[in-house]
């Protein structure tokens, strides 16, 4: 008990700093939320006004909790996931990136010590601590994802501020700047940067370096288009000013974008927790059922409860990774990089190493090499073809290691169980023990375990021996039923001890799943591709707003095209850019391999009225039909966005909830059924002697 003060007084100052600041921030959060599930928010509600205490209190925790070594690893994380989709100065950044650690820390914290109160194992501490830092990756997420749908908001009122500020003084750079001092920080910033490269001497210089680090691809073609209408000035279209028009197919998109977002975020939320909960629920289930159901408590420390519960983890792991994979929506996901230490890269180097993989990886020019090429591709992979088969190595040898190890340990407690779990003399349905039966019963244990050492230190374990040794080391008379049932006990654990060893279906087993550990990478990277194409129409149906626009420019040409679509697009920008390095050499050859390495039938519908406007029409002529069925357009991408959302929401269920099935029906109730009907035939077996 004195252990449990002591940890919940050590955690308990630690968490009240981070605690009172949490639920601070959450009345805040809803005192300002005037309109529950709002999207759209009025400018003067957007500014947050932070007060100069917390600000103060920001700034003094950054300078010192960035010198203690692991949260100063949790800050850096942030600080780069902030940098890279908002330009903040630096007392922002800071204010912004202790904001979220605090969040993120102490709702952590806290769960783990509510974890210690109600289990009171060291172990559950222990996989909670495991399952931390799964969850600190979810919540900085969450807390990132909304800074970028802040963005995206605020982007969406400057931009229909801006047109409102263009009509009335029809010059573009006069627009921006007006609209740019009625919005708020966080998008001011974007908005004084991109005046200041239009204003500037050498804007295509300028442009090209905002593109590398502009937070999200609708500020790159706001800029863009801002900038050819300032070169080549605006001019009236069926729907009015070219100008105006494109504003108003930004801020459509933007709205479909954030519906996109907010609706996948609403659905899949907290899936991604209900995945990984069983992990965490585990440990008060099992007290709670050996508490009222004690004939499970043999059960769970037996080796098929073990194992059942090690499956329960691992696919609990494995719905956890599919569903963020799943909920993967913002731009940062689909855009290839690549590894920060490239270990696979050192050790394929090695001599033995890279010799290995060589005789796994296929030859090229062959069909399965294409295949697997393909796949990486598709999925995003950064990874090199000879990368990927060591990570499939590795996971296969893994997989393998942990059976064998895993074999071994439930060996070891098997016969540690068989030693030291108390004897029943008489089996009951619940299990209940009162002290007498329970003193007994350690009494029973201690006694087998004499007559175990007796007969192993003999070197014999025959049944002629254990009986001549519990006739010399019983103290009191029994009956012929009582000692036949003491030798038939004791050769029973004698059997089960001699069999705890390796044995040969034990290595078939650790082989198959080192196999499947082998084609595992191979699966989730079909699925992470299945994923991705779901979003692929998405993208293709940008890609037409976006044409619509340039398509109005009268000197706009295929390769100008092309570069536009490699800069907004996210999951074909890898086909893009490297028909943009073709092209040079010839535009339709580039255009060929650009159908090649994107077979996606909308994808090169457009490709193919790309290659029309090379020699023989205009890009306007050959995409004039996208004015002309705009409302069919939009009314099939909402039908697809539906649908796209309805796909997910379906996958996205049927994977959280399979481990808190699991945990159900093999951990809960299967061990009652499984134990109560041991005990009822063992009870029948008894009333026969009878």
């Amino acid at each position: 008990m004195n252990k449990w003060f002591w940890i919940l007084l050590i955690c308990g100052i630690g968490v009240l700093a981070s605690g009172l600041f949490l639920m601070y921030m959450i009345f805040k959060e809803r005192k300002r939320r005037n309109n529950f599930g709002s999207v759209w928010t009025t400018g003067v509600n957007a500014k947050r006004a932070t007060p100069t205490a917390l600000l103060i209190f920001y700034q003094k925790s950054y300078m010192q909790l960035i010198k203690v070594p692991i949260i100063r690893s949790q800050i850096l994380r942030i600080r780069k996931r902030l940098t890279a989709i908002n330009t903040y100065d630096e007392y922002t950044l800071r204010k912004e990136t202790m904001r979220i650690t605090f969040m993120t820390l102490g709702s952590i914290v806290i769960g783990i010590v509510v974890l210690a109160v109600i289990s009171k194992s060291w172990m559950a501490v222990f996989f909670g601590a495991l399952a931390s830092i799964v969850i600190n990756e979810l919540f900085i997420d969450i807390f990132v994802n909304r800074v970028e749908d802040r963005l995206l908001k605020q982007f969406a009122h400057f931009l229909e501020d801006n047109r409102h500020y263009y009509q009335e003084t029809r010059m573009v750079d006069e627009a921006i700047y007006q609209a740019a001092q009625a919005s708020p920080q966080e998008i001011k910033l974007q908005i004084e940067k991109i005046y200041e490269i239009l204003t500037s001497n050498e804007p295509h210089k300028g442009l090209e370096g905002y593109y590398a680090v502009a937070p999200n691809r609708y500020l790159k073609v706001f800029s863009g288009i801002s900038h050819l209408i300032m070169e080549y000035g605006d001019r009236t279209v069926n729907k009015g000013s070219m100008y105006l028009n494109a504003i108003n197919k930004f801020v459509q998109e933007i709205r479909y974008d954030l519906m996109r977002r907010q609706k996948l975020r609403y659905r899949l939320g907290g899936l991604t927790m209900i995945a990984i909960a069983p992990i965490l629920i585990s440990f008060p289930l099992i007290r709670w059922a050996e508490s009222y159901f004690p004939i499970t408590k043999e059960f769970y420390s037996s080796k098929m409860g073990i194992i059942i519960r090690l499956v329960i983890y691992a696919v609990a792991v494995l719905s956890y990774v599919l569903i963020r994979k799943l909920s993967e929506n913002d731009e940062a996901k689909y855009v290839p990089k690549g590894p920060k230490r490239q270990w696979e890269k050192n050790l394929y180097n090695r001599r033995g190493v890279g010799w290995l993989v060589d005789r796994l990886v296929p030859a090229q020019h062959t069909r399965k090499n294409y295949r697997l090429n393909l796949l990486l591709k598709e999925a995003n992979s950064p990874l090199r073809l000879e990368w990927f088969y060591i990570h499939r190595i590795a996971v296969s040898l893994v997989g393998f290691i942990c059976v064998i190890i895993l074999s071994v340990v439930l060996h070891f407690s098997t016969v540690y169980q068989v030693y030291n779990n108390p004897t029943k003399e008489q089996n009951n349905i619940l299990g209940y023990m009162n002290e007498v039966e329970q003193q007994r019963a350690e009494e029973l244990t201690k006694f087998d375990n004499q007559i175990i050492k007796e007969v192993q230190s003999a070197g014999g374990s025959s049944r002629e021996a254990i009986v001549e040794s519990v006739r010399q080391r019983s103290d009191m008379p029994m009956g012929d039923v009582a000692f036949n049932n003491t030798v038939n006990r004791i050769e029973g654990k004698v059997n089960t001890i001699n069999s705890e060893y390796f044995q040969w279906w034990e290595l078939v087993l650790a082989i198959a799943l080192a196999g499947a550990g082998y084609y595992l990478p191979i699966w989730i990277l079909q699925f992470q591709r299945r994923m991705r194409a779901m979003e692929m129409q998405n993208e293709v149906d940008q890609f037409h707003v976006l044409i619509s626009i340039l398509s109005e420019f009268e000197r706009i040409s295929v390769e100008t095209v092309l570069e536009w679509m490699e800069r907004y697009g996210i999951i074909f920008r890898p086909a893009l850019q490297r028909s943009l390095l073709d092209y040079d050499s010839g535009a339709e050859e580039a255009l060929q391999t650009l159908m090649k390495e994107a077979p996606f039938d909308s994808f090169q519908r457009i490709v193919r009225r790309l290659h029309q406007a090379v020699e023989k029409i205009t890009i306007r002529e050959a995409f004039d039909d996208l004015e002309m069925e705009q409302e069919y357009y939009a009314e099939q991408k909402n039908e697809r966005l539906e649908r796209l959302i309805r796909k997910k929401t379906s996958w996205g269920k049927m994977i959280g909830w399979t481990p808190g099935a699991l945990l159900i029906g093999l951990y809960l109730v299967f061990p009652f059924l499984y134990m109560s009907f041991g005990q009822l035939s063992d009870l029948s077996i008894q009333m026969k002697t009878i």
